[in-house]
């Protein structure tokens, strides 16, 4: 919360002692600042929602495949400025028992990640598929990876990943993805190694009908 309060404090000074002119550009970075600050804040209040058990959550029948597809379209503007590669393997119609609001957040974040810590030229690939009993939701890159001795602290909200460009996130991102996985009695694990890139997994109970509707039938 500190680094963009102060940004935007210092930001605003210079504009009240006529240091720098208010034109579009001061009020754009300004505004940029003001936005991470509210981003935070959000992400703060749901992360302590989720973990206080006060989270409100509508688990329905949600096809995965389509949440996926939504977020990528949603992320596609930032992950092309990124120069990132993106590519999809998408089982369509892997229903899972699941908030919709709450997947599109989690997978919001998981991109949202890969755009802050892959470098320009890295692909990243988003796959859907049904394994058992759950719907599996990945997110895998070849970009930098996590450290060994990095992978037992990555959810949690203590520990700042460095992002591409040098500067360290909020270290609320994947705290935040576990804490939503948890509410919806899903799970979340990564797989990854220092110069390999990293893999994100989220799993979810597949929905009971899920063989009728992949079979044509709605059993609703």
């Amino acid at each position: 919360l500190r680094t963009p309060l102060a940004a935007l404090q210092a930001g605003l000074e210079e504009l009240r002692d006529g240091l720098v002119p208010a034109d579009a550009e001061a009020l754009a970075a300004l505004h940029t600042q003001a936005t991470r600050l509210g981003r935070i804040v959000t992400d703060l209040s749901d992360l302590a929602a989720a973990e206080s058990s006060q989270l409100h959550t509508t688990l329905d029948e949600i096809d995965l495949a389509a949440v996926a597809q939504f977020a990528l379209a949603a992320q596609a503007g930032a992950m092309k400025s990124a120069g990132l590669l993106v590519g999809r393997e998408l089982q369509p119609e892997t229903w899972v028992i699941a908030d919709v609001g709450r997947m599109h957040q989690v997978v919001g974040n998981l991109l949202a990640n890969a755009v802050l810590y892959c470098r320009p030229g890295d692909q990243v690939t988003v796959r859907v598929w049904a394994a058992g009993t759950v719907g599996v939701l990945e997110v895998a890159d070849n970009g930098p990876g996590f450290r060994a001795d990095e992978l037992p602290h990555i959810f949690n909200r203590a520990w700042r990943g460095v992002s591409a460009d040098g500067t360290r996130g909020s270290g609320l991102g994947l705290p935040i993805v576990q804490a939503l996985m948890t509410a919806q009695h899903g799970t979340v694990s990564v797989d990854s190694a220092e110069g390999k890139g990293a893999r994100i997994s989220v799993r979810l109970p597949l929905a009971v009908s899920h063989g009728a509707r992949v079979g044509g039938l709605k059993s609703r």
